[in-house]
């Protein structure tokens, strides 16, 4: 099949199509006030280690969410998950709208993270929207058009925090927010089909939940767990830079917002333009050996943000990220990128795939959940630059135990059969056969 009518194929799925509406609509908001979010909570009279530890919330509380949400994806079906945490989202920006202390964010905090809960039933709904061989190069598609938006949103953002300041600024993008939370709430509710079969929901309704689903996911495969150990490995060492680099840009190398975003934006257009060629690579020459060179870019990218001292400088390394995010193996928070999401739906059985990928979220957040504090405490403490050498020798580990310990499964996938599903068309059912290729392995 050509590129063009994979692509073709790929948009063509309603439920993908929805999901690429409003995570669109979603990021062209966010990315005008998430690259300045921690000047913003700053300005509302916090210091860096209390950032830190503010941030920590909202790690922890993504852990209570993650796997739930995992075990209600495959309880009830991956169509209400969705619907519901959507809704309970729309609170998030209200109360970051009310806040005048970073105390009063905690509960804005908490409903953000709450929408964790949906990231196992998308994972689910997108893998089992197409067909296996096309995973990668959906996954990929999804996030090429995702990220669009942030070529023009980062230059945007720091722009308008530069002319408004990062306070009002940040509150102007987040009555925007509400619009968009609201009319993506009602896209997924009016629009989306479910991809799970209606027998395996009341099979699983029926059955025990709560300790009984904990003691199944005791039972993941081997390359799951190896994938959540990389994973949890990168989440913490992203969490320790996250949110400092912006901080670090302006304090330590002296940019301006504006020209913040515009590096922002640099990055953004190569990340953007080689998301979908990245897809199409590493369904062709394999999805491990593509995650290991996006990895190994992306460490040496943060490590010399250190060794930047002008706005040249920066986004020269900063190019060098884009390259990695671009090939789709890392890492943003605790989400993996279009490539390491494909292979994580590989390597895990249709039946209880919500679960095993809520189990890792709920690993990979547990496991990050000191990050930002410790970013903020080795910024302070130690020295600006040592959040940054800390992320690079975690990911570089990570990326030792991903090359040693994840092996080649049978028949591409792990063995895992293909399950008849629903989200054709229309929501019609169709068979996925196994795939006779290469899992990317």
């Amino acid at each position: 099949m050509s590129s063009l009518s994979g692509i073709r194929e790929i948009f063509s799925n309603r439920n993908v199509a929805v999901i690429m509406v409003t995570q669109t609509l979603s990021m062209f908001i966010a990315w005008l006030w998430w690259p300045y979010r921690s000047l913003f909570i700053l300005e509302l009279k916090a210091t860096k280690e209390l950032l830190g530890m503010l941030l920590t919330v909202e790690t922890l509380s993504q852990f209570l969410f993650q796997l739930p949400g995992g075990i209600l994806a495959d309880r009830l079906g991956r169509r209400k998950v969705i619907i519901l945490s959507s809704v309970i989202g729309i609170g998030s920006p209200l109360i970051y709208l009310a806040a005048t202390h970073w105390t009063h964010l905690i509960p804005a905090l908490i409903l953000g993270s709450m929408g964790m809960l949906s990231m196992p039933a998308r994972n689910a709904l997108i893998a089992e929207s197409l067909p296996r061989e096309r995973r990668g190069a959906g996954f990929a598609a999804i996030s090429t058009v995702n990220k669009i938006p942030r070529i023009f949103t980062s230059l945007l953002g720091g722009i308008l925090m530069d002319y408004f300041g990062v306070y009002q600024g940040v509150r102007m993008v987040l009555l925007a927010s509400v619009v968009v939370s609201i009319l993506s709430a009602f896209l997924f509710w009016r629009y989306i089909t479910e991809t799970l079969d209606q027998a395996v929901i009341k099979e699983r309704r029926a059955a025990p939940g709560g300790i009984g689903s904990l003691r199944e996911l005791g039972s993941m495969p081997r390359n799951v767990w190896v994938m959540t150990i990389v994973a949890g490995l990168s989440a913490f060492a992203v969490r320790i830079t996250f949110s400092f680099t912006v901080i670090y840009a302006v304090e330590v190398i002296g940019l301006t917002k504006t020209e913040y975003g515009a590096i922002g934006t640099a990055v953004s257009l190569v990340s953007t333009f080689l998301t979908f060629p990245g897809g199409i690579l590493a369904d062709r020459i394999g999805k491990k050996t593509t995650i290991v060179v996006s990895r190994v870019l992306s460490a040496f990218s943060t490590l010399g943000i250190t060794y930047a001292g002008d706005f040249w400088e920066l986004g020269a390394v900063r190019l060098l990220g884009g390259i990695a995010s671009g090939m789709g193996g890392t890492f943003m928070r605790v989400r993996g990128g279009p490539v390491w999401t494909a292979l994580v739906a590989d390597v895990t059985p249709p039946e209880s795939r919500g679960r095993m990928m809520g189990m890792m979220g709920t690993v990979v957040s547990l496991v990050s959940t000191p990050g930002a504090w410790v970013g903020g405490y080795l910024y302070d403490n130690v020295s600006p630059a040592s959040p940054f050498q800390a992320n690079f020798l975690l990911n570089m580990l990570g990326t030792v135990i991903f090359i040693l310990l994840l092996k080649p499964s049978k028949g591409g996938g792990g063995g895992v059969p293909q399950r008849r599903l629903r989200g054709g068309r229309g929501g019609t059912p169709r068979v996925l056969s196994p795939s006779k290729g290469s899992s990317g392995m």
